[in-house]
């Protein structure tokens, strides 16, 4: 709720603010022009304009071309962070275990594969046990759901382990990386994640259509052996679309 000591872009804001949390703006509807609220609140083009840019940064509301300002849609999905190393589910489904989730939440999810010879950077090599500098395989995801984009994935694989074989390719092992690389040899039998937020670069803002304010929740997960880390995957997500999950412990069922 407005205030009277609060700088007039602010009210102005608060009142919008209050107006969408009530339904006044559905979700996907045009907010009046910047016009129509200069002349409702009695407020210059500049105080409007930082009022919306608030909402905006907030998350509230999005810039549209040719609608003005939009009210963003709560549409927020759900990815099983822990049920992804599931191999016996990845098996039975026959499918990505994200391309399931998206599946099961009634979308229709896509993605785009491409792969990279790189050099180690310092944060990589570390991870992967390697020498800065060392040659890696890069398999990059950019993932869509309902033909939107909606996330990235980056794997990196020694170059001297993967580099002939499918993982080397840019398409989908049907049987799962995890799954092939046990194939290999090198059976991964544990995992580990750190989570992280972060503020998007301009090529992950434009390739993931984020809008202003928005951060990205960055996932970054090292996959073992017994004696070596054979895998690092970096997930990164925009916070306004995706929730990730982890399930811990065991589910029995009850009789």
């Amino acid at each position: 709720m407005a205030t009277a000591s609060e700088p007039l872009y602010m009210q102005l804001a608060a009142t919008l603010r209050e107006k969408i949390a009530k339904g006044e703006y559905a979700p996907g509807s045009s907010l009046p022009s910047e016009r129509k609220l200069c002349e409702a609140h009695n407020a210059s083009r500049n105080t409007v304009r930082l009022g919306l840019q608030r909402l905006v940064t907030e998350g509230l509301i999005s810039p549209s071309h040719g609608r003005g300002y939009i009210v963003r849609r709560p549409d927020v999905l759900v990815y099983n962070a822990s049920r992804s190393e599931d191999h016996n589910r990845r098996v039975t489904a026959g499918v990505d275990a994200w391309v399931q989730d998206i599946q099961e939440q009634g979308r229709t999810p896509s993605q785009r594969i491409s792969v990279a010879i790189e050099k180690a950077n310092p944060d990589i090599a570390e991870r992967l046990s390697v020498e800065p500098g060392s040659l890696l395989v890069v398999r990059r995801r950019l993932r869509f759901v309902d033909d939107q984009p909606w996330s990235t994935e980056d794997s990196y694989y020694s170059h001297e382990i993967v580099h002939n074989t499918p993982i080397a390719e840019p398409a989908d092992i049907a049987q799962g990386v995890i799954a092939y690389m046990a194939s290999l040899g090198y059976r991964q039998v544990r995992y580990v994640d750190d989570v992280t937020a972060a503020m998007p670069n301009p090529k992950q803002a434009d390739e993931l259509a984020i809008e202003p304010g928005v951060p990205l929740l960055i996932r970054t997960r090292v996959g073992y052996t017994t004696t070596i880390p054979i895998r690092v995957t970096v997930t990164a997500m925009p916070t306004d679309r995706n929730v990730l999950r982890y399930e811990l412990g065991t589910h029995e069922q009850r009789s």
